[in-house]
């Protein structure tokens, strides 16, 4: 059976924690395949694994009280009862439907437009929390910084960003 994570799949890590893959990606150098996928909890990091490792089994010598067969493990949240992903994925569920619907909204905009457009439309709505991963992930402004200097300093990113990858098409 081929275990290799598709873009948008969610899977579960063995220590219980949500994640995302959003690509199988080819390292240039060694020509290994890698996963790059995003937490679903905390600041929503970006990270990126062999694939190998990432559909490996879990060293059941090291970790002796894991229960789960592999290291990260396909959930399906679709095909499941409410009552079972409230159980077995709490964080992804409150925060699906808690304070982080603005970035998980700007998390799930495909393009540099759509992303403003919803930061726009949301502007007065995201935390001082949100704001901060939005600046964590895309690695800009300062951690000290107010949340409106964020805001405007994630804007000012997208629309170079936008105007810049957009003028590659013309």
């Amino acid at each position: 059976m081929d275990r290799t994570p598709k873009p948008g799949e969610f899977y579960r890590h063995f220590k219980n924690k949500m994640y995302q893959v959003l690509a199988v990606a080819v390292h240039s150098e060694t020509r290994e395949k890698m996963v790059v996928y995003q937490a679903l909890y905390g600041a929503f990091g970006v990270y990126v694994r062999p694939l190998e490792m990432f559909v490996s089994e879990v060293d059941h010598e090291k970790y002796p009280d894991v229960k789960q067969k592999y290291r990260f493990e396909k959930v399906d949240l679709d095909d499941r009862a409410g009552k079972e992903i409230e159980q077995e994925v709490p964080v992804l569920e409150a925060e699906h439907t808690g304070t982080n619907k603005n970035l998980l909204a700007f998390l799930d905009a495909r393009t540099y437009h759509e992303k403003l457009e919803i930061l726009r439309q949301n502007k007065d709505e995201f935390t001082p929390e949100e704001l901060s991963a939005i600046c964590e992930i895309l690695e800009i402004g300062r951690e000290d910084s107010e949340p409106e200097e964020k805001y405007y300093a994630v804007e000012r990113y997208l629309e170079l960003q936008n105007k810049y990858d957009g003028a590659r098409l013309r």
